[in-house]
């Protein structure tokens, strides 16, 4: 028998989880300045105070050209503009109508977080910032309270990681802290089952903010906290994962090999059946210790634990996805590669403002008594007339200054600096919508085009990896989350939509509960991301190519109607298209049976017309034939008559030749 002290894990303390995040947010002070920084340049905050003070000091207004927030503007456009599609796969044992169920989940997820929103303040802070941040989580006050798992994005600010981590995931992370400051009537509003705890927790007043003289600022707020209110207490939140070897205890059937592996609640449960311990008493069954590694969530909120439990998750719930990981959890962004070229762009558009300002006024030397003081107030008003004193122009009295021509130069550095910014980016001007950056011809257009796509293609890959992380994520959490009976309409990979009712008993004929119908507790799945799903589409574009992939033969109708980027009715769409197409063949049919039909009568009228033809042909051959046979009588009976004719002539030949004979022998007897 197995000591459940075994089975323990070891103690953490709300001392241990601050100690740890003051160890974490010590090593990065200089990351979260930067991205502070990155933050303001984003938001056109440029310019330090001295010189705002220089700028306001020779008349010029303090407000830099801001060109780094429409290129960032622009690459979330492209990136962020449609809601992920998942990909879900049946593994083990699992059929394909539960992966459906699985997809139409994650799409009620991230529906009933408003995904799209936190998605794309994720992707501006992985542009802008370097890291986005998603968090996976139950909510057992969602749908009436009976729960549901939701995305959301998280403040790279307010996430502490280990500094040892070299995994872009952070997955082999010691632990990552999730920590920011709240009012305790806040608190109590989205935690009301911890209303006591939270009103004896320790109360706090120190922000994330980081102070800094490396760029003249001295106070830099970092924005993850909730700004201090007057009069209301405060309140540090502390959510610390980790991962843990958890012990389970593996019960092995030694007369036929297999095993089950329980928890240490079903350990104790089966401990308290006698046939258990007879079996373990006899040798039948065997137990040991075995470890499987889950994520620990510890919660605390100022020196106060409020839960320290075990997650149903083998992997981190709050998933980074690193713009430009350096083997450290602080990446960098595109903004911290635009921020020098903005500020030589900065100081070139303030010599140019600077040199306007100074030659939209004039220069002039004129000594004591050339010019009356009131004329030379006329020298501001246009087409003026202003009077010299005798003597003065000739003696050289006076002198104007032209200003100097600008530099071409500054030009030519200030469209330099905004390409730089428009490269790091991949958003160039005529893809923002500028008619002034077009190219010449369609074709450079497309080039260019193209090879910006592909940089950003490329710099998207590891939000996919993020989203891909964060379905599996939500998939490890529906077993526990959505283990009711609930109504889910799903749509299948045909387009057709239907209800389907998940965890309930199946009924059979004798009125008996079977397995579970759509048990989602049982399920096994693996979750992808499509690739590309969140970008942006142009339906024409794409309707062209499905259109020749259908007439090419890779296509069917079905599936160029499931591409199809417009607002349409899919599933109604290929309903009334298999209609149309029911009603088409039955249409064939019915002409191929006309066709025959028509073909018989035409047989039969020909059959009918050669027999009327054959009936009036007798008719009218029967004179004729009467006639024939009238004459072949009349031949008849010529013939018999010229046959006794010939036979009488014949008999008359015979008797004369015989008379002649005998003539003959009586003429030769008188002679003898």
């Amino acid at each position: 028998m197995i000591k459940l002290k075994e089975l323990q894990l070891e103690e953490i303390t709300p001392d241990d989880v601050r100690d740890e995040y003051t160890l974490y947010s010590s090593d990065s002070t200089d990351f979260r300045y930067q991205i502070a920084e990155d933050e303001e340049f984003f938001l056109g905050m440029q310019l330090t105070s001295t010189q705002k003070d220089y700028l306001l000091s020779i008349g010029q207004p303090p407000e830099a050209n801001n060109k780094i927030r429409p290129s960032v503007e622009q690459v979330l456009a492209n990136v962020a503009s449609s809601s992920p599609e998942w990909d879900v796969v049946a593994t083990g044992q699992t059929d394909n109508d539960m992966a459906n169920v699985y997809n139409a989940l994650l799409d009620k997820i991230w529906s009933d977080s408003s995904g799209d929103r936190h998605f794309r303040n994720i992707c501006r802070d992985y542009i802008v910032k370097g890291i986005g941040y998603v968090y996976v989580y139950p909510d057992w006050q969602a749908e009436q309270g009976a729960g549901g798992v939701k995305f959301k994005r998280v403040a790279p600010e307010s996430v502490f990681v280990d500094p040892n981590s070299t995994d872009s995931h952070f997955s082999d992370a010691s632990s990552i802290i999730l920590s920011d400051l709240h009012t305790k009537e806040s608190m109590k509003v989205h935690f009301p089952e911890y209303a006591k705890e939270i009103d004896e927790a320790r109360e706090d007043s120190e922000t994330n903010y980081q102070s800094t003289d490396k760029y003249n600022r001295d106070e830099l707020s970092l924005r993850s906290d909730l700004p201090p209110q007057d009069g209301q207490p405060m309140v540090r939140k502390f959510v610390r994962w980790s991962k843990v070897n958890v012990p389970k205890v593996m019960i092995t059937d030694n007369l036929t090999g297999m095993y089950k592996v329980v928890d240490k609640d079903d350990y104790k449960k089966a401990l308290k059946e006698d046939r258990y311990n007879e079996y373990l008493d006899g040798g039948q069954i065997s137990e040991q210790v075995v470890y499987e590694t889950q994520i620990r969530e510890t919660f605390v909120i100022g020196d106060t634990m409020i839960y320290d439990e075990v997650l149903p998750l083998n992997r981190y719930p709050i998933i980074p996805a690193c713009n430009e990981h350096n083997g450290t959890p602080y990446p960098a962004g595109d903004v911290r590669h635009a921020k020098t070229p903005q500020r030589m762009l900065n100081r070139v558009e303030a010599l140019l403002i600077s040199h306007a300002t100074s030659t939209a006024s004039f220069k002039l030397l004129y000594e004591d008594g050339a010019i009356d003081n009131e004329e030379i107030e006329k020298w501001y008003v246009p087409n003026a007339i202003i009077r010299a004193n005798p003597g003065a122009l000739r003696e050289g009295k006076i002198k104007e200054f032209a200003p100097p021509a600008i530099s071409g130069q500054l030009y030519a550095e200030k469209q330099r600096y905004e390409t730089d910014i428009e490269t790091i980016f991949g958003a160039y001007k005529f893809q923002q919508g500028n008619p002034a950056g077009a190219v010449g011809t369609v074709g450079e257009a497309q080039i260019i085009d193209e090879a910006a796509a592909r940089k950003q293609n490329w710099k998207i890959l590891p939000i996919y990896d993020m989203l891909t992380e964060a379905g599996r994520c939500a998939s490890m959490y529906i077993p526990f989350v959505y283990n009711k009976g609930r109504v889910l309409r799903i749509l299948n990979p045909t387009g057709m939509e239907k209800e389907v009712v998940i965890n309930t008993p199946g009924i059979n004929d004798y009125s008996q509960a079977v397995e579970m119908m759509y048990d989602v507790t049982s399920a096994n799945v693996d979750v992808r991301v499509v690739m590309g799903s969140t970008r942006a589409k142009s339906p024409s574009a794409d309707l062209a190519r499905d259109i020749g992939l259908m007439n090419a033969g890779i296509y069917d109708k079905t599936q160029v109607i499931m591409n199809m980027q417009a607002d349409v009715d899919k599933a109604g769409l290929i309903q009334r298209m298999g209609e149309t197409s029911q009603l088409m063949a039955e249409n064939q049919q019915l002409k191929q049976q006309l066709q025959n039909l028509t073909g018989d009568l035409q047989t039969r009228e020909r059959e009918l017309f050669h027999t009327k033809m054959r009936a009036e042909v007798a008719e009218a051959t029967k004179p004729v034939q009467k006639a024939v046979s009238n004459l072949q009588a009349t031949a008849q009976v010529e013939q018999e008559k010229q046959k006794e004719l010939t036979r009488q002539t014949a008999d008359d030949l015979r008797i004369f030749a015989q008379s002649q004979q005998s003539i003959n022998s009586e003429t030769e007897a008188p002679s003898a």
